[in-house]
Parts: structure tokens; sequence; C-alpha cells
């Protein structure tokens, strides 16, 4: 198993999205296959979805899994060897269901790896604002 330290947060920059569809755009940019460990969904799964306003209410916080935790990532240049990749669908709103899901999510992280840290994806790369929180807000909530 990697020696994890970190989990990045990330967030799709779009109002819907599944692991699927993250993949597709990620292996349009040339990666082997999806970038991040875990999508934790909005309930638009699809742009038609999104759309048409017919929420999956079903899926408004259901975690789907990405690439093996035992395979690094492709989210966070320079950072990869070492850390955990999870997206929330979502541009800068996101629903309570994604959140209760993140929250469950670290937990279980923290089991495993209780020495990893959370950061956002923008407190790696000046050139990005992903996920659009406010990190400090979010590491004390959780």
């Amino acid at each position: 198993m990697r020696k994890i330290d970190s989990v990045v947060l990330h967030c799709s920059d779009s109002p819907y999205g599944n692991a699927a569809l993250i993949e597709s755009w990620h292996k349009a940019r040339g990666f082997k296959s999806i970038g991040y460990h875990y999508i934790i969904l909005n309930g638009y799964p699809t742009e038609q979805s999104y759309n048409n306003k017919h929420p999956q209410f079903r899926l408004d916080g259901h975690i789907e899994t990405g690439r093996p935790l035992e395979r690094i990532g492709a989210h966070a240049r320079g950072y990869n060897r070492n850390s955990i990749g999870i997206c929330l669908i979502g541009k800068r709103q996101f629903t309570g269901m994604q959140f209760r899901a993140l929250t469950e999510l670290i937990e279980k992280i923290r089991i495993d790896h209780p020495q990893a840290r959370l950061i956002g994806h923008y407190e790696l790369d000046n050139h990005k604002t992903c996920p659009n929180i406010d990190m400090d807000w979010l590491r004390r909530v959780l």
C-alpha cells in the first residue's frame, strides 16, 4: 500500500457529472484512466439531467470509486504519489448530502491514514481555485 500523507479535495468545475464522465474527460486529456480515487455526486449525473432540472435524488451524496487506492492518482501535479484525490461534483455550490458523504469518507480514510491532512487543490497550486471551498472552515467542521 502507498504511504498516504494527504487527501486532496477537488471539484469537477461542472454542475453535473459522475465517475464515467470524468474518466472520459481525463482520457481525452491523455490520462490512462480517471485521476481521482473518489467522486461525490450531487444528483445530476448527466448534462441532460442538469439542463432538464431532473435531479436523481438517490445519487445526491453517493460516492463513486475512481482510480483504485493502491494506484497513484493523477489529480495534483507533484503531490499524487502520497495522496488520495476526492472530487466533489459541482463548481461553487455543493449539497448537504455531498458534505455529509465527504465527512464520512474522510473519517474512513483517517482510520487507515490518521496522519493524512485534508488539502484543497488551490493550496497546492496558486493557479487553481478548486474546490472553491474555504478549506480552513472545512477542516474546522470536519
